[in-house]
């Protein structure tokens, strides 16, 4: 080979090494970040500030599921308080509610309410979107009069 042709296959080799240096993150798996919130009770009856959960980014969820702790302990076996699953393709979600209906999933026991959640009980938010799986533990308060 030819210095010019050497030099060239270093250029191009050095173009690919730095192409891919930029754009390392691509190629990583997608990490799912949970934000639970407390926001006020627009209704009147309300015991209990509503949670809501905020995610990274948009992500068509698989599972999503609430186990309460008991005492200070988690027990991923626990009976969870609100469990929904995706049958086909859910919608691409970046926030929902606790309790929410959340389009493209039901409830993983058919007629099955979330219960409500009590003041001062710690939970832990499991969620699923196909293989990415991220939780967050959360409490709420009492509403006040």
């Amino acid at each position: 080979m030819q210095k010019k042709e050497l030099t060239w296959i270093a250029v191009v080799v050095a173009l690919i090494g730095v192409s891919l240096w930029l754009n390392r993150g691509q190629f990583g798996k997608e990490q799912m970040v949970i934000n639970p919130s407390l926001r006020p009770a627009r209704r009147a009856d309300a015991t209990v500030w509503p949670v809501f959960f905020a995610l990274n980014n948009d992500f068509r969820l698989t599972s999503v599921k609430v186990i309460p702790f008991t005492g200070d302990k988690f027990d991923p076996m626990g009976l969870p308080a609100w469990q929904l699953i995706s049958d086909s393709n859910s919608v691409p979600t970046r926030a929902f509610r606790y309790g929410q209906p959340i389009q493209g999933m039901k409830p993983a026991l058919k007629d099955v309410k979330p219960d409500p959640l009590q003041p001062g009980v710690t939970y832990r938010l499991l969620v699923e979107a196909g293989s990415v799986k991220a939780s967050a533990d959360f409490s709420t308060k009492e509403t006040t009069p």
